[in-house]
């Protein structure tokens, strides 16, 4: 009949050529004499489009300035009004994303999902950024600022959006979870 099920492949003789891929890759374990070691089992998701991956870095950057801004203005009894912040953060906002394209915040380190990558990238990127935008605030305020200023938002910066970059690689690009190499036993699938 034409519409039958095909007849399966015998046991062991490896995957369909025309299943849909599975996502897993089984790396074969090194065995010595009757001992097997550990393999790994590398679960890979969808890639995330790399600008929707940027647009979200992007967003959270923002966030991580923004929250700079607030909590300094809190901490000075300054107005918490949005605009307020906003123009508080908008030198640094503007040093940021202006020194982005020398330093690579935005590239494939960047967007990685190894969290190394992610946290150099950001730390690349407040280095250059950061001083930026103190550059762009003394313009504005027509002086320059105190030291003990440039050393609190270099390093609240440096916190706020190293930290957040390295968390968001940590979850990977599904968003789900970290995702990346599992280790453990080459038959552990069977328990899914």
């Amino acid at each position: 009949a034409p519409d039958a099920a095909p007849n399966p492949a015998p046991l062991g003789s490896g995957p369909d050529a025309n299943a849909p891929p599975s996502g897993i890759k089984v790396i074969p374990v090194e065995q010595r004499s009757r001992d097997a070691f550990q393999g790994v089992a590398k679960v890979d998701g969808e890639a995330e489009d790399p600008a929707l991956r940027s647009a979200k870095l992007a967003a959270g950057d923002a966030l991580a300035i923004l929250a700079f801004a607030a909590i300094g203005r809190g901490n000075h009894g300054e107005g918490m009004f949005f605009g307020d912040v906003l123009g508080t953060a908008l030198p640094f906002l503007i040093g940021w994303f202006a020194t982005a394209p020398l330093t690579g915040t935005f590239g494939e380190d960047a967007r990685s999902t190894k969290t190394s990558n992610a946290a150099f990238a950001a730390a690349k990127g407040v280095i250059a950024g950061v001083p930026a935008g103190l550059v762009l605030r003394s313009i504005g305020k027509g002086a320059p600022p105190p030291v003990p200023f440039a050393i609190v938002a270099m390093v609240a910066n440096g916190v706020l959006l190293v930290g957040w970059r390295t968390w968001f690689a940590g979850r990977g690009a599904g968003g789900a979870g970290a995702g990346g190499n599992k280790k453990g036993n080459p038959l552990e699938f069977m328990n899914l």
